[in-house]
């Protein structure tokens, strides 16, 4: 890299489960149509594929994971064979469902992807996002066209190296950029275009496309002739959820304001308002006939409305503000994603509801505005108590059928002064210590308050901050970049190491990527092997993917420590973690430290400053030392010493310091002995200076 560039980052993802488990909130979800396949996208980058139809069965089998998405996953849409997802990484990536294999990754947005939607009929889909992004996608040939802001075509450039295939079942695949942006024609965003969009739907034809944003408005465009053919005003806050009639000619939206509009597009108006939720509706599904609609938003509420009738019905009750919906009408459930790590499958009453006095069932009329939640304190809404007395009733289903596992997210932490242990605390308020170099937790306190734990944890020391840490994804990842990531160093004794100098030391940056990238050099130094076996005979052997071979798998099992180093950081005893960085190209990518082998480039994919430390063994000491006085103890009667300004490392041990002090002292004339301290003798001791 020349100078004034910065070299790109790695983070490693310290995952919390090798299970089936969410991490984190669920943003969207997909059924497949014969609903046996269930999709769920959650803020912990991970998209889980479920086994819908499994009988009875409280909890549904996870079939596998969807992994390559550098941040948050907003939403999921499925388009015969494929799985189509967008996430905060800016990326719109296509996987094959079955597989799971990554088919390419479209790099056309220049901020968060928000929504997506597809259009089975022509295999379109449509993508948007913030900045009042709206592009549409021809899935087949991975190309996109830009609908908002106006902008010419661009040509193609460069495609970056694939991202090879691993061993894995759901391996990161190979990665295409379509429509990036170049340098002879910037994306220049217009002052008019700057409505974020947070809704997206096509109808199944593909034949028309609508945009919701934060302008209040709804936009329509004509995909065959990529022509704006409309724009709908009557909502009053942002647009979140949208969905269009098979034909187009009728759309339902779902607002910030509290209200369902179903709109006539050929007269391009508002024909129905239903004040039904009293906060914002974020989920919209409807039935196959349009006769009903489901709706669920910030309230916690899940309605079925009649269209027809105009009478909604309160179903469901969930304990956080609900994201998306699914309808499976083969078996009369809906699967409702939350901000929770779990999803709910609801069933559904058969009989149509009939409004009485003292049923669930209200009738509400599109010309009287509902109870704002702004009338309420937080403690009153959407508390199941408080439902009658706002018109609501109590919910028609008072459990789910079945529910996916999840895990609460990690939603605050402290870094201890050793920055080597972090604690976290999880949204149920359990607090747990983290060990940077084993990754995973070395300790469990229940639910204690953080603060007080890091106060009882606290030592007198000061070591440089050579990571950084965030928990977006709901677990720990910590960042590391050149060159402060090489700053901290620790003694090899008191990591552990026998046989070894006492003033012997490692460092802390370079201990963490030789271990998440110590499979990908043993593949290097083994021809570009991918695996090990253990042939007949007990001898080891190298093998290539697919490459055949009698013997025992080594992935996977406690043959890891073939691939892994037997010092820190022993991330393969645990939950391997995960790797994220970006391509030469600007492109996200995440690879399990499992699935590394030496088929992914560098630098294309691996920075090269990391292929100086992992395979060249660069020099990473920190230049920096640390300047420091000794001076005699007040009271202690000795002298200053003949040479007291000195220079060492940042790490030093005391005992040293006792021996320089005890030499320096003895030339000078003045007897020191050990035993107990006192001013003339030197406790030894290990401190680490700033």
């Amino acid at each position: 890299m020349g100078p004034g560039r910065k070299e790109r980052k790695v983070s490693v993802v310290l995952r919390r489960s090798d299970g089936p488990e969410h991490c984190s909130g669920i943003e969207s979800l997909a059924l497949t149509p014969d609903g046996s396949t269930l999709y769920t996208a959650s803020r912990d980058s991970c998209i889980r594929k479920w086994d819908a139809a499994s009988g009875q069965s409280k909890h549904p089998v996870c079939k596998g994971s969807l992994e390559g998405h550098t941040d948050w996953v907003n939403d999921v849409a499925l388009l015969e064979d494929r799985v189509l997802s967008c996430s905060n990484d800016r990326t719109v990536r296509v996987w094959h469902g079955e597989s799971g294999r990554l088919l390419s990754t479209l790099g056309h947005h220049s901020d968060y992807v928000t929504s997506i939607a597809v259009g089975h009929g022509n295999q379109l889909a449509a993508s948007g996002g913030l900045r009042g992004e709206l592009f549409l996608i021809d899935v087949g040939a991975s190309a996109c066209l830009q609908l908002r802001p106006p902008k010419p075509t661009l040509p193609p450039t460069p495609i970056p190296q694939p991202l090879p295939a691993s061993n894995s079942t759901y391996a990161p695949g190979s990665v295409s950029v379509a429509g990036p942006q170049t340098e002879e024609a910037p994306l220049v965003h217009q002052p008019s275009h700057k409505a974020s969009i947070y809704a997206v739907a096509l109808n199944p034809a593909g034949s028309v496309v609508a945009c919701g944003s934060s302008d209040h408005m709804i936009r329509l465009w004509d995909t065959r002739s990529c022509e704006k053919i409309g724009k709908l005003r009557g909502h009053t806050e942002n647009v979140r959820s949208l969905l269009l009639h098979l034909d187009g000619s009728i759309l339902l939206s779902g607002a910030a304001d509290g209200t369902i509009k179903l709109w006539d597009l050929c007269m391009q108006r508002c024909v129905q308002t239903y004040n039904v939720h009293t906060d914002s509706v974020w989920a919209l599904q409807a039935s196959t006939d349009w006769s009903m609609v489901y709706s669920g938003g910030r309230d916690k509420c899940v309605y079925r409305t009649h269209l027809g009738t105009r009478t909604a019905e309160l179903l469901a009750l969930e304990e956080q503000p609900v994201r998306k919906m699914a309808l499976d009408e083969h078996s009369h459930t809906l699967w409702v994603a939350s901000a929770s790590s779990s999803v709910n499958q609801w069933p559904l009453p058969t009989k149509p509801p009939v409004p009485t006095p003292n049923s669930t069932t209200k009738v509400f009329p599109a010309n009287r505005r509902r109870v704002s939640a702004a009338h309420g304190t937080p403690g009153q809404r959407n508390c199941p108590s408080q439902d009658s007395s706002q018109g609501r009733g109590t919910a028609a289903v008072s459990e789910p059928c079945c529910t996916t596992p999840g895990l609460p997210p990690i939603c605050d932490f402290k870094v201890l002064n050793d920055r080597r242990h972090i604690l976290t605390k999880t949204a149920d308020g359990v607090v747990a210590l983290w060990d940077l170099l084993t990754g995973g937790p070395v300790q469990h306190f229940g639910k204690v308050n953080l603060e007080a734990q890091e106060k009882a944890l606290y030592e007198p020391r000061a070591v440089p901050a050579w990571f950084s840490c965030d928990i977006r994804l709901g677990q720990l990842t910590i960042t590391l970049e050149p060159p402060g990531c090489f700053s901290a160093e620790e003694y090899a004794q008191s990591l552990g190491h026998t046989g070894v100098p006492d003033d012997q030391k490692l460092n802390l940056g370079k201990l963490v990527l030789d271990g998440v990238f110590a499979k990908w050099r043993w593949s290097i130094q083994n021809g570009g092997a991918t695996d090990a076996i253990v042939s007949r005979d007990g001898n080891l052997l190298p093998v290539r993917a697919n490459g055949g071979g009698l013997g025992i798998q080594g992935a996977g099992s406690n043959m890891d420590a073939v691939y892994y180093p037997e010092m820190y950081p022993r991330f393969w005893q645990g939950v391997q973690p995960a790797v994220m960085s970006l391509t030469t190209e600007g492109q996200p990518w995440r690879i399990l430290m499992r699935d590394f082998n030496a088929s992914i480039p560098e630098p294309d994919f691996i920075p090269a400053w990391v292929g100086d430390v992992v395979l060249r063994n660069a020099n990473v000491a920190p230049k920096e030392k640390a300047a420091f006085i000794l001076v005699p103890l007040e009271g202690s009667q000795l002298p200053i010493l003949t040479q007291s300004r000195l220079n060492a490392p940042r790490i030093l041990q005391v005992h040293k310091v006792a021996d320089y002090c005890s030499t320096k002292l003895k030339d000078q004339g003045y007897n020191v002995s050990g035993g107990a301290p006192g001013p003339c003798s030197i406790r030894q001791e290990r401190c680490t200076r700033a």
